[in-house]
């Protein structure tokens, strides 16, 4: 067999595929002929149900489509390379700790075209090929599926109804709920409040005292919660991850941290505080314990990889968890670097270890952590960062935030849209948002409106910004808190992810909310309102409107940057386009009927 990178993702197709339905199918493994049941889920949903045969280490499922008329490739881990792939140039790994088994193809009319999904979600894929064959002119995919001896059969599930494609992967979710063994982990409302990061504003100089007055400030400008990465655990300030392990208080910055606490948590704020589990760095008082217990290195090495298949790894872990809730009464953790235990080639599992493979000792010491930290208060809060945020990941997490994007406007929209899409109905978090104080306050207002859609993370020295932004800053975190229900709870249409999703829109109970971030007409019609609210985050004053109903649509306000009123009088917007005089960064709100 072909081993080279591109002739293998370029080999035909095998001469005994099978066609199901206009879809090419074939079934193989490393032992034995698989058997597949082809079950209709659905008006142009094919379930394909494939049992590995006995002994079998890997399983392959092969396939292709029509593309039809799609313009876009869509899966979870595109962020801003939105296009049709070819299928010798696109592969990627998925698991329990990073991604999703799920692609769609999506016409420029927002329509899906086909979407396929695997019932797999905590176990090793090889998604080997997913892109157009050129010989073909059709989208191939195929996946190769790591076993244990012990799985039920997976589900290829490929469904080409022609609908929203924001739908299809809502149903995909679903789906998923229904095949997961645990419901998704309850997200209190606390996880929703405006969050204030101390990592780009601080990085690791950060103190006690620092916190506290950006925590007063905070507060007031409109915050409800404050996370507080890395620093807090070590003197050090040179952004490596030495002394990651432990997890004390480095007391020197931070003093007695529960009276901290409990000064923050005064001031009106939630308190989270970053842990990152896998990490034991080289000069840790920990690793005298678990030197003999790592997976490898992270690249930097300056820290190993602890490895959870070590039942007191994990015990290590949940202890350092459980004791900083108890003494410290943080309401809950950011864990970053999860899928740092995705290491490629794991060592063999070694005497004393109790798991076979790390994916499912991962899972074990999660499931372990809920139980223990729930016990201890049910609305602990625990976030995961992209890409660990699959669909398997929502039993252990309940916040959920976009892979880190440093000022990047783009990016940080559609990664946030992203996850959302992969996770309807969970609390989704931004990238910290960061922006310079010298800056327009405009510019600094549609940093914010990138992340319109999801629970914004703001890193900034709030001491050193100017009265402008301070305005505008308290005006866009009480703009979303008042509207969270539908921004970040409701059901979300970000349209043309090949465009980068240049016009977005939730809809909530009565309520629309639109955002333009390009210069495109946005639809007004007859399913939205009765009370509509259109964002202006295009970089330049005035906005358009499709007025694509009879019922009426009249304009009712209109807001600044800053919140302030901008004079506009009273008007009816026939059927058809309007341009209405929206400032950059502003928002017009609209009743329609």
């Amino acid at each position: 067999m072909p081993t080279d990178p591109v002739t293998l993702t370029t080999a035909p197709p095998p001469a005994d595929s099978l066609d199901v339905q206009g879809i090419r199918l074939h079934l193989e493994a490393d032992s034995g002929k698989p058997e597949g049941k082809v079950v209709p889920a659905a008006p142009d949903v094919l379930e394909i149900h494939v049992t590995a045969p006995p002994g079998a280490g890997t399983l392959d499922i092969d396939w292709d489509v029509p593309v039809g008329d799609a313009t876009v490739y869509w899966q979870p881990d595109y962020a801003q390379r939105r296009h049709l792939p070819a299928e010798w140039a696109s592969r990627r790994s998925v698991s329990l700790l990073r991604s999703a088994p799920v692609g769609a193809l999506v016409d420029a009319a927002d329509r899906n075209v086909a979407c396929w999904s695997l019932s797999e979600t905590s176990h090793r894929i090889q998604v080997r090929r997913e892109g157009i064959r050129e010989e073909s002119a059709r989208f191939r995919c195929t996946v190769r599926i790591s076993l244990s001896g012990d799985e039920e059969p997976v589900v290829l599930r490929i469904d080409r109804r022609r609908l929203p494609y924001w739908t299809a992967l809502a149903d995909v979710a679903a789906w998923w709920d229904g095949l997961l063994p645990e419901p998704p982990m309850p997200a209190p409302p606390a996880g929703r409040a405006p969050t204030y990061c101390t990592w780009y504003s601080m990085h690791q100089e950060l103190t006690a005292d620092r916190i506290e007055r950006a925590a007063a400030d905070a507060g007031a400008l409109g915050f409800g919660a404050v996370i507080v990465d890395d620093g807090w655990q070590t003197d050090d300030t040179s952004r490596g991850y030495w002394y990651c392990g432990d997890w004390e208080v480095a007391a020197g910055k931070m003093g007695d941290l529960a009276g901290h606490v409990a000064r923050v948590r005064a001031a009106g704020l939630s308190y989270l505080l970053w842990l990152a589990p896998p990490l034991l760095g080289r000069r840790s008082p920990a690793r005298a314990r678990f030197a003999d217990r790592t997976l490898g290195s992270l690249s930097a090495q300056d820290a190993d990889i602890l490895d959870p298949r070590y039942p007191e790894v994990r015990a290590h872990l949940t202890d350092v968890c459980a004791r900083l809730l108890d003494s410290t009464d943080v309401d809950g953790f950011k864990l970053d670097f999860l899928d740092a235990w995705l290491v490629a080639d794991p060592p063999p599992a070694g005497t004393g270890t109790d798991v076979p493979d790390v994916e499912s000792a991962v899972a074990r010491w999660l499931t372990e952590l809920r139980a223990e930290l729930t016990r201890r208060r049910s609305t602990v809060l625990l976030e995961f960062r992209q890409n660990y945020t699959g669909p398997a990941m929502q039993r252990f997490g309940n916040l959920f935030r976009a892979a880190d994007c440093p000022m990047d406007i783009v990016d940080n929209r559609t990664r946030t849209l992203d996850v959302r899409l992969l996770l309807p109905g969970r609390t989704v978090h931004s990238d910290p948002i960061l922006w310079n104080p010298a800056g327009s306050a405009t510019y600094a207002a549609e940093q914010l409106l990138c992340a319109l859609f999801s629970v914004p993370q703001v890193s900034v020295q709030l001491t050193e910004l100017p009265a402008e932004h301070r305005r505008m800053l308290t005006h866009w975190l009480g703009f979303h808190t008042e509207h969270s229900d539908t921004l970040v709870g409701g059901a979300i249409e970000p349209s043309r992810p090949d465009l980068a999703y240049p016009v977005v829109r939730a809809r909530g109970d009565g309520e629309t909310i639109a955002a333009a971030y390009a210069e495109l007409p946005v639809t007004v019609d007859d399913t939205d309102g009765p009370a509509v609210i259109l964002v202006n985050a295009t970089g330049s004053d005035g906005l358009v409107a499709d007025i694509a109903t009879a019922s009426g649509v009249r304009v009712t306000a209109v807001r600044d940057h800053c919140g302030d009123p901008v004079p506009v009088p009273a008007a009816t917007l026939s059927p058809g386009l309007a341009r209405i005089a929206v400032p950059r960064a502003g928002w017009v709100q609209l009743a329609v009927g």
